[in-house]
């Protein structure tokens, strides 16, 4: 992400303001699947814990990544990101 595109989004939004980079997050999260390319059946599971932006949860799902939650709310925000409940793990 450029410079110039983060101090539009400042001047625009002002400042204190979250920026998440969704080609990063794609780029990674590929980059993850192929270190582990030769293992069968792989499933990613994010934590949503380290992040429960929506936006973010749909970005993973497009991606084939499956769901490790801590709570009921974070069980709910993943099927409102369009995750099924059996890509979600629940460990209260």
């Amino acid at each position: 992400m450029k410079n110039s595109t983060l101090l539009k989004i400042t001047e625009d939004f002002g400042s204190p303001v979250y920026v998440y980079d969704s080609e990063k997050i794609q780029s990674q999260y590929k980059r993850l699947v192929n270190a582990f390319s030769k293992v069968d059946s792989l499933r990613i599971n994010y934590a949503v814990k380290a992040l429960s932006n929506i936006s973010i949860l749909k970005l993973l799902k497009s991606l084939g990544s499956s769901l490790d939650t801590v709570s009921v709310q974070e069980v709910q925000l993943g099927l409102k990101a369009g995750f099924k409940p059996e890509s979600i793990i629940y460990t209260p």
